[in-house]
């Protein structure tokens, strides 16, 4: 009984301390993605015009927290604090770039090492699936250690400009409940 009251305060409070982050308009996530696009596709991505539409991201239902045990013990629990998009017309084209921010917080459990996060970006049009991209987030973690920023940026998203219909999405996806 004590143990799983103690399990319980451990994952409300490593909870409250993943959501805890401070928020910035963007500007570091647009930073980041210019300094990991290939020298060419930033060449092209400055050369591109602002675009006058880019599409809210919006964190999927149940995908904003990523929570993995080892048995009873939590072995970490990451977090998804901030989505945000830059848009370019490049080549008569609607360019995207989507960057996720969150917070990993290791658990009782944790093991030094680097966990792969699974991070989903996807693109509707109406019901119609027309992008979505599994990327893998590598982030070091270590018992006892205290929580640490990821950042992830989607560089892949290529639109026709005059389609205002879409609505993206980002958020952990660990694939079919095994």
């Amino acid at each position: 009984m004590v143990t799983a009251l103690r399990g319980a305060m451990v994952c409300g409070a490593m909870a409250l301390l993943s959501a805890c982050s401070s928020s910035n308009n963007g500007a570091q996530l647009e930073a980041d993605a210019g300094a990991l696009a290939a020298p060419g596709a930033a060449t092209a991505w400055e050369a591109g015009s602002e675009s006058r539409f880019c599409p809210q991201v919006t964190l999927r239902e149940g995908t904003a927290i990523l929570r993995k045990n080892v048995g009873d013990e939590v072995d970490y629990v990451a977090s998804i604090t901030e989505a945000t998009r830059d848009c370019r017309i490049v080549d008569g084209r609607l360019r995207m770039q989507v960057g996720v921010t969150g917070r990993i917080v290791p658990g009782a459990a944790a093991q030094a090492r680097a966990v792969n996060l699974p991070i989903r970006v996807a693109v509707l049009l109406g019901e119609d699936v027309i992008y979505s991209e599994l990327g893998r987030q590598a982030v070091s973690i270590a018992p006892g250690g205290g929580a640490k920023t990821f950042r992830y940026v989607d560089q892949g998203i290529a639109l026709d400009p005059s389609e205002t219909r879409v609505v993206i999405y980002a958020g952990f996806d660990e694939g079919p409940p095994e």
